[in-house]
This record gives C-alpha cells, sequence and structure tokens, in this order.
C-alpha cells in the first residue's frame, strides 16, 4: 500500500496501488463514445473507476463523504485526477540494490501541468491513463467555460 494520499473535503484518502485495467478500459471507452455522467453508462464507469482510485478499506468512508457534501462529477472527477497524477509520479521499476546514493526524482505534479503528466504517462507506456487524464481536463476546462 502506498503512503500517497488525496485530499476531499478536509478529509484525506488513500490511493491504492493500481488502478485495474478493466474498469479504466470501460471508463474510455464511454468517454470516448461521447457518454458522461449524465448517462447510466458513464456513471457506472466512473463510480468504478473512483473505486478502483483508493484503497477499499477508505471508500465506504469516501462514499459517505461524497453523499453528505452532494459531490457532482467535476470534484468526483478531481479526486479521480489527483489519484492518477500521483500513481503517475511512481517509479515504473523498483531500482536495483545495488545503486550508488539516493535516487533522482521529479518534483511534485501538483506543480505540473496536465499535458506533461499525459506526455509522462505516454512515454511509461500507459496511453490509457494519458487519455483518462487529458478527457478529465478537457472536462474541466469545458465545464469552465
Amino acid at each position: 500500500m502506498s503512503g500517497e494520499t488525496v485530499e476531499f473535503h478536509g478529509e484525506t484518502y488513500r490511493i491504492a496501488d493500481q488502478i485495474g485495467l478493466m474498469p479504466l478500459m470501460r471508463f474510455a471507452k464511454v468517454a470516448q463514445a461521447g457518454v458522461d455522467a449524465s448517462d447510466m453508462d458513464g456513471l457506472v464507469a466512473m463510480y468504478d473507476l473512483m473505486e478502483q482510485c483508493l484503497v477499499d478499506e477508505d471508500w465506504a468512508k469516501f462514499a459517505a463523504a461524497a453523499t453528505k457534501h452532494r459531490a457532482d462529477g467535476e470534484e468526483l472527477m478531481g479526486v479521480v485526477r489527483q489519484a492518477i497524477e500521483a500513481m503517475a509520479e511512481r517509479p515504473t521499476q523498483r531500482p536495483s540494490d545495488s545503486s550508488d546514493g539516493r535516487p533522482s526524482t521529479s518534483g511534485s505534479s501538483t506543480g505540473d501541468s496536465s499535458s506533461q503528466v499525459v506526455r509522462r504517462l505516454e512515454r511509461q507506456g500507459r496511453p490509457d491513463l494519458a487519455l483518462l487524464v487529458r478527457r478529465t481536463e478537457q472536462d474541466r476546462v469545458a465545464r469552465a467555460s
């Protein structure tokens, strides 16, 4: 389990070690088809993806908070975006035991733009996550307009 967290309405929730590929593919498929959170398929795909972002032990607490605060799609996708960006910052493989000194690390994704995160994900061979980050950023920009 990672020590990384996301914040939502003043509470912190632990990020899962990984997102299963099936919920991610389902989300990508409905997003590519133009389905959004106003459609049942979009809601199911969003729910499944969100559940994958947090550790199992924190899911019920998060779901209760989202219900209590009447969170909208933008807020919920913000949590997904935070989780995916944190996952993208993780090393793709364990460093060798014979390394000399400290491994070099990049800065926090908080300062990164989503396009930098997308490029990094594509370089890491994760076009699925890159698509998700790109789509959530497009949705955020469209809602802000």
